[in-house]
């Protein structure tokens, strides 16, 4: 039986009088690439949020990398890369400023380093002195998933969603090869 990374029951979430997440049930083996899909409003953000430990369902239980949702959500967040839909790095640093700073927060070995290698991993090397308020918005989106698997979480939690094809292979293609086999990654 494969090891499950992500196993949840009955998650309910509510904001206000409107639930957007409703007594769901998941389970997600070690290494399978799983997708969440539909409307705008349906609830998956809120229900990736729950499982990378940003939001605590009003019910349910289960686990996130063998951390349980309620009570490890820091052991969790320290094991899961988040992209989020907006640009949440800092516009007044630099590329690089912005990914050493990511690698000092993770703890990063050798943070200039890492952040150097990722930039090259990212095509940005002629963008690394720019600021990050400066780039478009495709830019940004490299960028922020750059930041992202820096400190090469064990769960990837990334937006498909408007992420050039050749950006997304480029970034994802190293990481593959540095993760540990079976890393499960979640798209939503």
């Amino acid at each position: 039986m494969k090891e499950i990374a992500i196993d949840v029951h009955g998650l309910t979430k509510s904001f206000g009088t409107r639930t957007v997440v409703h007594d769901l049930s998941l389970q997600v083996p070690k290494g399978e690439i799983y997708g969440f899909l539909g409307p705008n409003g349906s609830g998956k953000t809120t229900t990736l949020r729950m499982l990378c430990g940003l939001l605590t369902p009003d019910a349910g239980e289960g686990t996130c990398l063998s951390y349980d949702i309620r009570t490890q959500s820091d052991a969790i967040k320290r094991n899961v890369g988040y992209m989020t839909q907006r640009f949440s790095l800092y516009a007044d640093l630099s590329i690089r400023e912005n990914l050493e700073f990511v690698a000092r927060v993770y703890g990063v070995p050798n943070p200039r380093q890492a952040a150097r290698e990722a930039i090259g991993r990212l095509g940005l090397s002629t963008r690394a002195d720019q600021l990050a308020g400066e780039l478009s918005g495709g830019w940004k989106q490299r960028l922020a998933l750059g930041a992202c698997i820096l400190p090469q979480p064990k769960l990837l939690r990334k937006l498909a969603i408007d992420l050039e094809d050749r950006a997304r292979e480029r970034a994802s293609s190293p990481r593959r090869r540095e993760s540990t086999p079976g890393s499960p990654r979640i798209r939503g």
